[in-house]
């Protein structure tokens, strides 16, 4: 996934309300401008950076590639100036409680800015001469960390519309996939949302939920335990690669807040988690049983992915 970041004092309020951001193809005379071209750059799940005022004030998620599109009407007069053709770009936004001012953090993001249409200048005043511009993966990630925990909820947002557009990928691909066949497509499909022969599969394995021992189907959501995304097209089927779980036993789950070890033993990502789970009345000391020798083998992937969790 890139990152992009954009300068649009001007049609800031625009763009982020309107969930986009928008570009002439041209310059008024004419001219070729890089910055405008990067539009038709930015690919689906690409995160790009709002930058306006002197501050990050939203982080966004390209929910698809570009397409033509004449200028918003909504610009008013802060596009009289701009060629009437342009590019845009649909982005689910998440604006920041507390923006970023990067003229603070200069001494920490000053190597990371690029040589050629760089968004800022060393001094941290806005380049504006850029509109879109590519940076890497490490100034984007730097920007994200100045966020900080004030702005723990955006981003977390920001990192599930990730996910789930690499999930939605996946699934285009398989779609598309001319080795399957459409019933095997449907229900590869039908698995990602814990339904079809996957269910199936898995009720032969589990019974109930093992934190809250729920046991009604109805209300219980079949849970992959190697993500869905990750997992070969026989592991998105197999009823050992997952749990039944209440809802919000899911949602610990799925997120890798919570995870077992092989002997059954829960494991928490951090001692908020400990705390939500005692307010739900759920025992975070608990042991919920025994694995088969396969569900252990998909626990391992999960396992691992908690212990990357940064809390």
């Amino acid at each position: 996934m890139a990152y992009w970041w954009v300068n649009h004092k001007q049609t800031f309020k625009s763009e982020i309300e309107g969930g986009y951001i928008w570009s002439p193809q041209r310059k008024a005379n004419g001219g070729y401008n890089q910055t405008y071209e990067n539009l038709r750059l930015v690919k689906k799940g690409d995160t790009v950076i709002s930058y306006a005022d002197g501050q990050v004030k939203a982080i966004g998620v390209a929910t698809s590639g570009y397409r033509d599109e004449g200028k918003p009407d909504d610009f008013g007069k802060a596009g009289d100036a701009w060629h009437a053709d342009g590019w845009l770009v649909p982005i689910a936004w998440e604006r920041l409680e507390i923006p970023v001012r990067p003229k603070q953090h200069m001494d920490v993001l000053a190597s990371d800015l690029p040589e050629k249409y760089s968004p800022i200048r060393a001094s941290g005043d806005g380049n504006q001469g850029v509109y879109l511009a590519s940076v890497s993966q490490a100034l984007g990630e730097k920007i994200l960390g100045l966020a900080g925990k004030a702005n723990d909820a955006a981003l977390e947002l920001h990192d599930e519309q990730l996910l789930e557009l690499e999930a939605d990928q996946v699934q285009l691909e398989l779609s598309e996939s001319p080795t399957l066949s459409s019933t095997e497509i449907e229900q590869l499909v039908k698995a990602r949302r814990g339904q079809g022969i996957y269910r199936i599969n898995l009720m032969r394995v589990e019974k109930h939920c093992r934190l809250t021992g729920v046991a009604d189907p109805r209300l219980l959501v079949a849970s992959h335990i190697k993500p869905w995304k990750d997992s070969t097209n026989k592991e998105r089927l197999d009823g050992h690669n997952g749990l039944l779980l209440s809802p919000h036993v899911d949602r610990l789950f799925d997120r890798h807040l919570i995870s077992f070890t092989d002997e059954g033993q829960l494991i928490a990502a951090g001692s908020w988690v400990v705390i939500a789970m005692l307010n739900w009345g759920l025992d975070p000391n608990m042991n919920v049983g025994l694995f088969t020798p396969k569900q252990r083998q998909y626990l391992e992937v999960h396992r691992a992915k908690l212990a990357q969790q940064p809390y």
